[in-house]
């Protein structure tokens, strides 16, 4: 019986008398595509306070400079279990805004009784935290340096940091960020710099997003690997909080 209702259904599904509702899905690919980023409204089958969350991811909308996107997500809806699965959001808490980066990662979330527009658009993130975290969400280590232009050993450092990232398989990157860059003040006082160094300063942070190291000036690259290699232990991602949160 069951075998014959699934070709019914397969029958169906093929002749077009059964669609499955990818409309979510699209929109969301459609928007990395575009380079925007994206507010998704998490909310099940009740709907309650859904319009309410809306309504912030709205606001936000309206009040960030950059391209963005507002989508719904009933998570009750079968089609979207995927995407329910991917973001976590089973037994969440309804609703949710959950801010998707402009390359598709999530840089966050927000329940409806602690959202406002001013937090939501504060979870976008900077374009060097954006290249950590879609770093970290591709499974791979990080070596963060932060440098000003009048620094001699910036380029050294870059070529010892782009030998051990060859020596890590491809599955580490590098970051660099500038001690005077305006747009990354959030980054630095996550990394807790010192913006008066004269030495650029080599952050390894490991795929779980913990600070596994940090070194002033020339590193050595078999330090720089052993160093990104190590085993997650309690602390804080950079540009974002760990599950215990940050100390």
């Amino acid at each position: 019986m069951k075998k014959i209702q699934t070709i019914i259904f397969l029958f169906l599904l093929f002749t077009g008398l059964v669609r499955v509702n990818a409309q979510t899905f699209a929109e969301i690919e459609k928007a990395t595509k575009s380079g925007k980023a994206v507010f998704l409204v998490a909310y099940n089958a009740t709907g309650a306070d859904a319009d309410k969350a809306f309504t912030i991811a709205n606001d936000a909308k309206k009040g960030l400079k950059a391209s963005s996107v507002v989508i719904k997500m009933n998570t009750s809806d079968a089609a979207n279990s995927a995407l329910v699965t991917k973001y976590r959001l089973t037994g969440a808490p309804l609703p949710l805004i959950l801010v998707l980066d402009k390359n598709g990662t999530t840089a966050g979330g927000l329940v409806l009784k602690d959202a406002t527009d001013e937090k939501v658009i504060e979870l976008i993130p900077s374009p060097k935290t954006s290249e950590l975290i879609k770093a970290l969400a591709d499974g791979k280590s990080v070596y963060v340096v932060v440098y000003n232009e009048s620094m001699t050993s910036k380029k050294s450092i870059m070529d010892n940091c782009a030998v051990a990232c060859n020596k890590m398989d491809n599955k580490s990157v590098t970051v660099m960020v500038a001690l005077d860059d305006k747009k990354e003040t959030k980054l630095l006082q996550t990394l807790k710099c010192d913006l008066t160094a004269k030495e650029p300063v080599t952050y390894v942070i490991n795929k779980a997003g913990q600070v596994a190291g940090t070194y002033t000036g020339l590193t050595d690259v078999n330090t720089l690997v052993s160093t990104a290699k190590k085993a997650p232990a309690g602390g804080c991602c950079p540009g974002g909080a760990s599950k215990s949160g940050c100390k």
